[in-house]
């Protein structure tokens, strides 16, 4: 049986008799003893392809990791030429035109180095590229050079293939790996770093470098080379805890303060940098700028103290307000009773006693005959007696007016005290029990409330307490009761009623003041509590609105519902039973009934 090797051999002499015969491949059954087949063997079992080519280029020897990568057998190169081959393989459609056209490509140039080589002797490194029926592509390292004889002269060319398939696309993966990482260093907005133990920059982005040193190299520097030590202490600290546990910091706000003082705000998170082999090596992060969103923040804040401040001032003016009410309804009483006793002065009968007392002083020296002889002497005592009558029924008329006075002006003394107790305790959470506060409200709204004939009905199921600002609590509840009264007003009718409900559920406190005045449209439900907006001819649009914020402040919210235009409508304030840690309740008002 013929091998490759005994088909090379015959070849050789056929196309160079007087050239010695290579052998591609032969089966060895005993272990060959001559050098020159040891050499053979050893080119057989290579893990990469060579092969040998004559002076006039053709293959004289093949070895099999060759044949495996070219995808073929010996007999197809052996004794041919590149373009020989080329013709022969590639002669009929056996193969995909691509790769057709590649594997021809290369094979020429194949000739071309083996000529060049025969010329200059010089070795040639190159890769090869080509594309396989399956689209795969197929990457080698070609390393040529000359084939020298006994006599030193150049007698061919030999050479080695090395797949590289592998490696190439392993190297493209990681340039792609690399070309991701540095679009995003160079583009992100956010800083982005990586240092090492030591806290000392490895890598960092763009947006990093521009932002903390002006565009210059901070490869190797720490933060303690870029910022203050306020900033970089605490920074290092994190960083050398992370490193040391291995537990990342995930989305901390960090101020950081420059060298030469300029403050900005990081949301910054930190990571771990390990190794291949799981070892920490550092700390890489992601800081993101939110200077702007700080900025926007505190002016918020400020923003929303300045609110709060008006919301008091214009709370403090409703109580005011109905402070004077009642203080004029009180002064009103105070006048009429001041008027109807002048009145009664002026149309005493005091001056009848006088004219009285003259007459029995003209008869001094016989008042008993004048009494008893003279006809007007006689009707004296009943004269004396009528006047006793209407001076007494005058006296308490008098006494009457002044008790009424009295009762007024304590009236008044007791409400500049609540008035001046509210104001010194704003602020101050004090323990109440919420009906207490409820009855103030009323209190200061007594006057206006009479004076419109609404009836009043309380409903307190429970005498809940709360630790809260009453002065807050009082401001929100006046403004309700008003509001109340005016709806209460408009809605023209005889039957006017406002009911306040006092409840408790869980830890929090409902108080609800209800009345069946004119209602709310259900568009105007979602705007009821925006800053300006009102339905009254005289209104501000104020007062709801500030009750909304002083019961966000208090850490609860106020409510609204009515089922419609004439249907009445309730405002509920929910406050917690305890003041919370941070208030942040929202403002908005109930879904209509029904």
């Amino acid at each position: 049986m013929m091998t490759p090797g005994n088909m090379c051999e015959e070849r050789m002499k056929e196309t160079d008799p007087a050239r010695p015969a290579f052998r591609a491949s032969a089966p060895c059954e005993q272990p060959p003893r001559e050098p020159q087949a040891l050499c053979q063997l050893l080119l057989e079992q290579l893990p990469v392809g060579v092969f040998h080519k004559n002076p006039e280029g053709r293959y004289i020897f093949v070895n099999s990791c060759f044949c495996r990568l070219q995808g073929t057998t010996a007999e197809e190169y052996l004794g041919k030429t590149a373009q020989q081959v080329t013709a022969g393989r590639w002669g009929r459609e056996v193969a995909g035109q691509t790769e057709k056209l590649n594997k021809s490509k290369l094979l020429n140039e194949g000739a071309r180095h083996h000529e060049l080589i025969m010329r200059t002797g010089q070795t040639i490194e190159t890769e090869e590229h080509y594309s396989d029926a399956d689209g795969k592509v197929r990457c080698f390292h070609a390393i040529k050079g000359p084939l020298i004889g006994p006599d030193g002269t150049i007698i061919g060319s030999q050479g080695v293939l090395l797949d590289i398939s592998e490696r190439k696309q392993a190297e493209a993966e990681l340039a792609n790996e690399r070309h991701l990482l540095e679009s995003l260093m160079d583009n992100s907005q956010d800083g982005i770093y990586f240092k090492d133990r030591e806290s000392r920059f490895l890598r960092y982005s763009k947006s990093q470098c521009e932002r903390y040193a002006a565009g210059q190299d901070i490869l190797g520097k720490t933060d303690f080379d870029l910022f203050a030590e306020e900033h970089a202490r605490p920074a290092f600290d994190d960083e050398q805890e992370i490193i040391r546990t291995g537990c990342p910091i995930i989305g901390k706000v960090e101020k950081e303060v420059a060298k030469d003082g300029k403050v900005s705000w990081v949301l910054t998170s930190k990571m771990p940098l390990r190794n291949q082999a799981g070892e920490i090596m550092g700390t890489f992060g992601i800081s993101k700028d939110i200077t702007a969103f700080k900025e926007a923040e505190a002016k918020v804040e400020r923003m929303h103290k300045e609110l709060l401040q008006t919301s008091r001032a214009a709370g403090m003016a409703e109580v005011a307000t109905s402070v004077l009410h009642n203080v004029g309804n009180v002064l009103n009483s105070v006048n009429v009773s001041a008027s109807l006793l002048l009145d009664n002065a002026k149309k005493s009968k005091i001056s009848s006693l006088a004219r009285a007392v003259a007459l029995l002083n003209e008869h001094a020296g016989d008042v008993g005959a004048y009494l008893a002889d003279d006809p007007k002497g006689r009707q004296f005592p009943v004269y004396l007696n009528l006047l006793s009558e209407q001076l007494t029924k005058e006296q308490q008329q008098a006494v009457a007016e002044l008790e009424l006075v009295r009762e007024n002006i304590e009236h008044l003394k007791e409400i500049v005290a609540m008035q001046q107790n509210y104001a010194r305790v704003s602020g101050v959470t004090e323990t109440v029990k919420a009906t207490e506060i409820v009855e103030d409200a009323l209190r200061m709204n007594a006057g206006a409330l009479a004076r419109h004939e609404i009836a009043l009905v309380r409903d307190y199921a429970d005498e809940p307490v709360l630790s809260i600002d009453k002065h807050k609590v009082l401001q929100v509840l006046v403004n309700l009761i008003r509001n109340a009264k005016y709806a209460c007003d408009d809605s023209g009718r005889k039957d006017k009623q406002i009911c306040l409900q006092v409840s408790k559920h869980d830890q929090w406190v409902s108080i609800a003041i209800m009345d069946n005045g004119v209602g709310i449209p259900p568009e105007n439900l979602t705007r009821i509590f925006n800053h300006g907006f009102t339905t009254r001819k005289n209104g501000h649009g104020f007062g709801l609105h500030s009750g909304a914020l002083a019961a966000q402040e208090l850490g609860g919210y106020l409510s609204a519902s009515s089922e419609g235009r004439g249907l009445g409508a309730v405002f509920t304030l929910k406050l917690p039973c305890q003041p919370p840690a941070n208030n942040k309740a929202k403002i908005a008002p109930a879904p209509a009934k029904g």
